[in-house]
């Protein structure tokens, strides 16, 4: 379950107070960075076309600007790699990412990069969880009917899309890709389609209560696939939600600042809200490392045996 703190308390507040000559209020933003820093790129991984992403990121941007006095730049890749490298190099400030692709960003870039917000659910819950789908006329009622069938994965460093239904099925004793056909779809919205198409008897992908937030949210709002289309035949356990990821090196103030834009997002306008949070939601709340500790656990787990393989090669 994931903490909840009010938003500038502890370490925050202390160090946005060091920051000032006065205090600033609950309101207001604490500023002085925007002379350094006149341009923030804002990185995402769509869940739709490159053109709808562009085109739904719009008002957020001219908001942002709005509230921050800098200008904004939206950066967009295929895959989590892409996004993820651009922290890693410093092209971008910060990212909505897959709680595995934060931690991986975070074991490459030696502590670089923290998370700051993440969407709330409508009720006030957190999370989402990993399902793999079929066509709903399809006659696979269970995972095990789809044994030997073709089931896509969809990036190797998606959570949902990939990790987690490798830990899970491969602590069943059922390694994904031997108990199934297991390609790389490219992405969570290919994978869907690929199974509404005949490509895919099967596709992981992610979603949240009621599929307020996530890849069939989504799809269903641009149209793209109707809820009666697919049927929900494995769902995994609860996630952490997405977060969206800011670099440590830029100023406190200015990290302060722009996560307090996003978390009173809402209140300006719930869909800029949804906008960001992909789907429906509560609105964005403070998040932390400590989140997403398993993911992270994962990372590191990765990253060590990565270098096992390299010494063992030397």
């Amino acid at each position: 379950m994931f903490m909840r703190r009010t938003f500038l308390t502890g370490v925050f507040m202390s160090a946005a107070l060091a920051l000032t000559s006065t205090a600033a209020t609950a309101d207001e933003y604490i500023g002085g960075w925007q002379k350094d820093y006149p341009l923030i790129k804002y990185g995402i991984i769509p869940v739709e076309t490159q053109t709808q992403t562009t085109s739904s990121m719009d008002d957020f941007l001219k908001h942002a600007e709005k509230e921050t006095g800098v200008k904004w730049k939206l950066y967009q890749a295929s895959n989590y790699s892409g996004v993820m490298n651009a922290m890693i190099a410093k092209q971008i400030d910060l990212a909505w990412l897959s709680g595995k692709s934060y931690c991986q960003t975070r074991e490459d870039s030696k502590g670089g990069v923290e998370p700051v917000v993440a969407a709330q659910e409508p009720d006030g819950s957190m999370g989402y969880v990993s399902v793999l789908v079929v066509k709903t006329d399809s006659p696979y009622k269970t995972f095990a009917d789809l044994k030997g069938k073709t089931v896509a994965r969809t990036d190797p460093l998606s959570g949902s899309g990939y990790i987690v239904p490798t830990l899970e099925f491969g602590k069943m004793g059922k390694p994904v890709d031997k108990y199934f056909n297991s390609p790389l779809s490219g992405g969570h919205p290919q994978g869907v389609l690929g199974v509404l198409k005949g490509t895919y008897d099967g596709a992981f992908t992610w979603t949240s209560k009621n599929d307020n937030i996530g890849n069939i949210r989504k799809m269903i709002d641009k149209g793209l696939l109707k809820r009666d289309q697919i049927r929900v035949i494995w769902t995994s356990n609860p996630l952490p939600s997405p977060p969206i990821v800011i670099r440590r090196d830029l100023p406190l103030a200015m990290r302060a600042d722009l996560a307090k834009m996003f978390v009173r997002l809402k209140d300006h306008s719930m869909p800029l809200a949804e906008a960001i949070a992909q789907g429906k939601t509560n609105g964005l709340v403070s998040v932390y490392h400590e989140n997403y500790a398993l993911f992270c656990e994962a990372a590191k787990a990765a990253s060590a045996a990565k270098k096992r393989k390299r010494k063992k090669k030397k």
